[in-house]
Parts: structure tokens; C-alpha cells; sequence
């Protein structure tokens, strides 16, 4: 090992090595200690040169002696970031390994290697089975990780960062995020240094547009971009818009291509590189035209064979989906967003982090003097609306306004799952001492720092209405409550599934108000509700008036058995160890701990959500042939994936275990994408996996059998369509 002294100098001359000479933000983190081992927080655009920190940050871990940990959100990323430290440093004897997906495998095949690329979800899988060469990792370099705040991972991400944080002795933590907003309060909970910039190498300039006719619009933007020889990217809502925009610009974009560029493109996209995998003709037909579309919905090789040849130059278009702008490195001279609307529900805007990542895609350093970021709107409203959203005005100037990172770990089923796996951890616990540690989280960090923060953001024993109120409820506006002094509240109606009344007297006017437990056609609770309109802000708090309904119910002996019953259930809320007790994952222990049992270890390193967990655990005795495993299969792969799947799904499945076509000739069968079928095929071989070891514990023998089958012929297939879908 290095003495400290020399590690700062070792790591300038291996970037003089490989001909890199840090800026900017760079220059700035070494300033505040970054090769000196101080953790550091980057929030920057796009561009600024955030990886490079990192990689810094690497290199002084492996002079140290120690490992390096690169965590992304996408397996693309992952591969593509991994593509990039081996060209810049597998010369010089560094080891760069990648690991992704196989969330139920150990990782020890990774120890070989001095820095490891993976996804968070790995890393959490990797933490969960407690790797042997873990507490040698001197850095982790966490990217985008602003993503603490993204509704379906952000718990695990925090989680993962807290228990990074416990788990390994003087862990320097280097995080990128884009640009957010209160960057200094991630930072404090990260235990970093702040490294804060809002300048781009390539300046970008912001507008919003509203026009009656968006393809119309959309056309003469690009156009005017491409026949000034730059580059665009669109997104749009849905991966339909995005092909059928591809296929309306494509008849454009090639009268402006010279007969030396087309040539040139269609060798490229015949060329022996490409021979190995298929192209879908729709896409074919419009790269040849200089166009490309990107989506989940097409393979792996076939995103990063569009990838390449836009970072070429010899695509001047490409149409995509929001995939396409989590971090990677496809800028162009103008992005234009078609859409504010969330592709799962139109109703739903997406978060001006989200909407300022796609447009900081624009700008192509070393290409460009300034990228243009536009958004098309339907009405002078909706210009407004997006326009408040997500800008400041300053004169004609609009300066993005960005959204702190939310811990999303408060929830009932994050919580319970995350007490799972601190358990199995340290085997046994009380309580009390797993909200200590769970007091550490940046969801507890936050609500001591937040006068909007319920009263009680953390609880993990026995819940009542009266922990379900003080969960989702102001400090004030409980202890108001308790002294009846919001108004006189007046208890109408007791079901077994409606606890409601009225509250009157406070400034005025009465409020009917209830908590519902009955099922909404959508399937979903009904849930709070009130009069005033606004029954829960949108941070998850409660109106007075549902507060001085609960609070009256739970002091109330005959009601409060009911209201113990009817209020954690329409506010989705459960005890996390109480609900972890019922599926025998946890049990008591002595003194009041509880204690990982069997099951639960198992259950937790095959990185299972409960909810999926509590279905497959009913379900399994009842799934004694071939029709019911792939019925369980397909009910559980549509929860693990938030998305209903129709008997397609079946075929896709039966179709890959029992016959020799490829995946993509299946897939064409069936009608789902390729890459829908790849990453259907992919989950299902975990949950099976899964059911083989559950059923294996529970002495299910004839399930064993019937998963083992199908298991075993999709892992075939998987592995001989390795090449199409890497």
C-alpha cells in the first residue's frame, strides 16, 4: 500500500497516462480533498464532467489498496460505463468487472477484480449476501443519485447507501447527481463534501412552445436543426409516437444526406459488426434515412447499435422514450420533448428532474457553441402550466427549477421489507434498536430538518389510528387536535369498512370526512377522504379535518377497536413487524427482540418484495401442474413489473422452455417486442428460481419439479441468445 502522500501524485500521473487533464467540477472536488479520500457530493448538468470525479475517486481507492464500487440505475449504463474505465485503464493492469441482473447470486465471482460496475439493485443483492470482499471496497461512486427519490427504488438505493455507510470502515462516498434542488442536505446526510455547479460546457437555452399542430411543429424544429448540420433527439409519451415520428421524419431527413453519407450508413448498418443480430424492419427501413427510434421494446444490441451510430454523427435523428435519458451519453445540438405527461398515466406530470434530464441531453460538447432545450405544448394553458412547473422566468429567460431528492422510504411495505433485511443482518434486534439504526436514514434525516415533516415519520412495532395519524399528520395540527381545538367533531358513521362524521366549528363552515376501506372498481382502496377537497397534500399529510376525525375515533373506547382496524387500512399503512411476524419471516425472540428466522434469510437474499413474497407464499400449495406454475408465474412477474400481461405472456414463457426457435422469432409469434420478451424471459428465471427455493423449504416436491422444468428451459434458451440480447 501507498503511504498517503504519494496517492494524490499516482493518480495525476495515470490521468496524465491516458491523456485525460481534469476541469471544472473536477479541478474542484480534488480541491475539497477528493484524492485525499474526502467524500464528495457532484451536482451538476449535464456534461459537466461529473463521471470523470468519480473515476478519480476510484483510482485513489486502488492506490490505497483497496477496491472500487461504481453504481448506475441501467444495466445499459452499466455495460456502457464499464466499456469506458476498460479502454481508459485495462493497459495499465486495472481490473474492471461487471456484474448485473442475477439478484439471487452471491458475487464472489467478482473479487478477482479492482473495480466493479453494477446496478443498484446488485449492490443491495450484493449487500444482502454479505459478499466476503465487501469491507474492502474503498470507494463507491454512486451516479444519478438523485434517485433516492424515484417512487419504486428509492428505498432500496437508501437503504443500500445507509447500510454501505455502516457496513464498511472509512468508505469514501463520491455521488453524482444532476443538477436538484438543497443539493447541501443530501450532502450532509451523505457525509460529503459539496461540489455545486449550474454551468454547462455547452450553455443551454429553454423554451416552451404551444402550437395546435405538435407533428407539424416537431418537423420544422428538427429540420431547421439537421439542415444546419446537428443532431435531435425527441421524446415522446409512448414508444408508438416514437416510431411513428421516426418514420414522418425519416422521409425528410434523407434528402439531406450526400450520397458519401448514405453509402457510408447503409455499409455501417450491413457490416459484419451488426451481422450477428436483427434488425425489426420498421427500424431498419428508417435508419437507412438517417433516422433511429429507441425504446425498451427493442433488444439490447439493437439500443446500443442506434447508440453508436448517433455518437457517429451518421444519425442525425433519434425518436425515444424517457429511457433514453437516465445518464447516457447521447447529447445532440436540440432535444425537443413532446410530452410532460408520465407514460403510465397521462393524468400524472413528470418531476422537473426528469423533464431537465432529457433536455440536458442538448448540447454536444466539442460540437456545439449551445444546445436548445424545447417543449411543445397543446394550449397557451398548458404553456403556462409547464412554464410555473418547471421554470423560473427572468424576463424572456427560463431557468429551470429543479425538486429536492424525497426519501421514499416511509411507506409501509419499503419499511417492512427494509426491516427484513436489517435483520438478517444482525440476526436479532428489539424495536428499539432498528429505529435507532433506521434513524440514520435520510427519511428521519429529512423530517428533523422539516417543518412540513409528520409527527411520527418512523414506526416499525404495534400501529393504531392513533400512529397512523401522527404517520401522516403535522405536529401542530395533532397536538391541536388533541385538545379539540379544530372543531367539534361529530362521529356519523361506523361500518365494518367506513369509519366518517362531520367537523365543524373551526373558522367556519363543517367538513364531512371519512376513512374507507371499501375496494374502488380500479381494485384500490378507497381510502381518506373530505370535503374541504384536499383530504391528503401531496406530500402524504392529512387535512385537519381527517386528523380530528381519527384522533376523536381513537380516544373513543367502543370506536377505537374500529378505528384500530378501518384507519391503517385506508391509509395503506401496516406494522412492519407485525406483517413480517404473520409470514413467519421474523419471530419473537427474548426480552421482546425479534430474530430472523429461516425463511426470512432466505426470502431476503432472493430479493423478493413482500407483496410478491405474500402472494407467492398463498399461492404455492395450491400450484400442483404445469397450467397453474405458469399462472403463478405470470401474476407474479405482472406485480414484480407494475403491468397487467395477458395470455401472450404464457406463450412467450411455454414457448422458451419447450421449443428451439430464437427469442426473437418467438417473440414476433406471441406479439410482444424483443426487448419486452428478453427482460419478461430474464424475470421470470429469477421468480422461478425463486419458487425452486421456497418450494424446496416448504416440501412442495412436485413444484420443485414442475419449476426446475421450466426453469431449466429458459435458462437454455437465455444462454443461446446471449449474443442479441447483450
Amino acid at each position: 500500500m501507498m503511504s498517503v502522500t504519494d496517492i494524490p501524485a499516482s493518480v495525476t500521473r495515470m490521468l496524465e497516462q491516458v491523456g485525460v487533464t481534469p476541469r471544472g467540477v473536477q479541478t474542484e472536488a480534488i480541491d475539497k480533498g477528493l484524492l485525499d479520500g474526502a467524500s464528495i457530493l457532484v451536482s451538476a448538468p449535464t456534461g459537466s464532467g461529473k463521471t470523470l470525479v468519480g473515476e478519480m475517486g476510484l483510482l485513489r481507492s486502488i492506490f490505497n489498496g483497496r477496491r472500487g464500487l461504481f453504481l448506475v440505475p441501467l444495466r445499459a449504463l452499466a455495460y456502457q460505463i464499464t466499456r469506458v474505465l476498460r479502454e481508459r485503464y485495462q493497459e495499465n493492469a486495472i481490473r474492471i468487472g461487471v456484474t448485473t441482473g442475477d439478484l439471487h447470486l452471491s458475487g464472489e465471482d467478482m473479487a478477482e477484480y479492482d473495480i466493479i460496475v453494477t446496478t443498484y439493485e446488485r449492490a443491495d443483492s450484493l449487500l444482502r449476501h454479505q459478499v466476503e470482499w465487501l469491507p474492502e471496497v474503498g470507494t463507491v461512486v454512486i451516479d444519478e443519485v438523485q434517485n433516492l427519490s424515484d417512487s419504486t427504488r428509492g428505498a432500496r438505493l437508501e437503504s443500500t447507501i445507509l447500510r454501505l455507510k455502516r457496513s464498511i470502515d472509512d468508505l469514501q462516498i463520491v455521488a453524482l447527481s444532476a443538477t436538484v434542488k438543497d443539493p447541501d442536505e443530501l450532502a450532509e446526510w451523505l457525509g460529503c463534501g459539496l461540489v455545486a455547479s449550474d454551468e454547462r460546457p455547452v450553455p443551454l437555452v429553454c423554451k416552451v412552445v404551444h402550437t395546435p399542430d405538435k407533428a407539424r411543429a416537431v418537423q420544422k424544429t428538427v429540420m431547421t436543426v439537421v439542415q444546419a448540420n446537428g443532431q435531435v433527439i425527441t421524446f415522446h409519451r409512448t414508444r408508438r409516437f416514437a416510431e411513428l415520428e421516426a418514420e414522418r421524419l425519416s422521409e425528410n431527413v434523407i434528402r439531406q444526406l450526400g450520397s458519401i453519407e448514405r453509402k457510408a450508413l447503409d455499409d455501417e448498418i450491413n457490416s459484419v459488426e451488426t451481422s450477428f443480430m436483427t434488425v425489426p424492419a420498421p427500424l431498419r427501413k428508417v435508419l437507412h434515412n438517417g433516422v433511429g427510434f429507441h425504446h425498451a421494446g427493442l433488444s439490447s444490441s439493437v439500443r446500443a447499435l442506434v447508440e453508436r451510430l448517433f455518437r457517429k454523427g451518421m444519425l442525425r435523428v433519434i425518436c425515444a422514450t424517457s429511457t433514453l435519458a437516465a445518464g447516457m451519453d447521447l447529447p445532440a445540438r436540440t432535444v425537443v420533448l413532446t410530452s410532460c405527461r408520465s407514460p403510465e398515466d397521462h393524468r400524472e406530470m413528470l418531476s422537473a428532474n426528469t423533464v431537465h434530464q432529457m433536455l440536458g441531453r442538448a448540447g454536444r460538447p466539442g460540437h456545439d457553441v449551445m444546445g436548445f432545450g424545447v417543449i411543445l405544448t397543446s394550449s397557451r394553458g398548458e404553456c403556462e402550466l409547464v412554464k410555473r412547473r418547471y421554470f423560473d422566468e427572468v424576463g424572456e429567460t427560463l431557468i429551470p427549477r429543479y425538486e429536492r431528492v424525497r426519501s421514499r422510504l416511509g411507506s409501509a411495505a419499503s419499511l417492512t421489507e427494509q426491516i427484513l433485511v436489517l435483520l438478517d443482518t444482525m440476526n436479532e434486534s428489539t424495536v428499539k434498536q432498528m429505529e435507532d439504526i433506521m434513524s440514520e436514514s435520510y427519511l428521519v434525516f429529512c423530517a428533523v430538518r422539516d417543518v412540513r415533516s409528520p409527527m411520527r415519520p418512523l414506526h416499525l412495532g404495534e400501529i393504531s389510528a392513533e400512529s397512523v395519524i401522527e404517520k401522516h399528520a403535522l405536529p401542530d395540527t395533532v397536538q391541536a387536535a388533541r385538545k379539540d381545538a379544530l372543531g367539534s367533531v361529530s362521529i356519523r358513521e361506523t361500518s365494518e369498512d367506513v369509519l366518517g362524521g362531520i367537523v365543524s366549528g373551526f373558522q367556519g363552515g363543517s367538513f364531512t370526512c371519512r376513512f374507507s376501506t371499501r375496494l374502488q372498481t380500479s381494485g384500490t382502496v378507497e381510502g381518506a377522504s373530505c370535503s374541504c377537497g384536499n383530504p391528503l397534500d401531496e406530500t402524504g399529510i392529512l387535512c385537519m379535518h381527517l386528523v380530528s376525525l381519527g384522533l376523536k375515533a381513537s380516544r373513543n373506547e367502543k370506536i377505537r377497536p374500529l378505528a384500530n382496524y378501518i384507519v391503517p387500512i385506508a391509509m395503506e399503512e401496516s406494522s412492519p413487524t407485525g406483517a413480517l411476524s404473520r409470514l413467519g419471516l421474523i419471530e419473537g425472540s427474548k426480552e421482546g427482540a425479534f430474530k430472523i428466522t429461516r425463511l426470512g434469510r432466505t426470502v431476503n437474499r432472493l430479493y423478493l418484495r413482500m407483496r410478491t413474497i405474500r402472494e407467492l407464499m398463498a399461492m404455492m400449495p395450491f400450484t400442483e401442474d404445469a397450467v397453474s406454475l405458469l399462472s403463478l408465474v405470470r401474476h407474479l412477474v405482472s406485480m414484480e413489473s407494475v403491468s397487467e400481461l395477458d395470455e401472450s405472456f404464457e406463450n412467450l414463457i411455454g414457448a422458451a422452455a419447450t421449443t428451439s426457435m430464437s427469442i426473437r422469432d418467438i417473440s414476433e409469434n406471441v406479439g410482444i417486442p424483443v426487448g419486452d420478451a428478453y427482460s419478461l424471459l430474464e424475470r421470470s428465471r429469477w421468480l422461478l428460481a425463486s419458487i425452486v427455493v421456497l418450494a424446496g423449504l416448504g416440501g412442495l416436491s412436485r413444484l420443485v419439479e414442475l419449476s426446475s422444468g421450466l426453469l431449466g428451459g429458459i435458462e437454455e434458451r437465455l444462454g443461446r441468445n446471449v449474443n442479441d440480447s447483450s
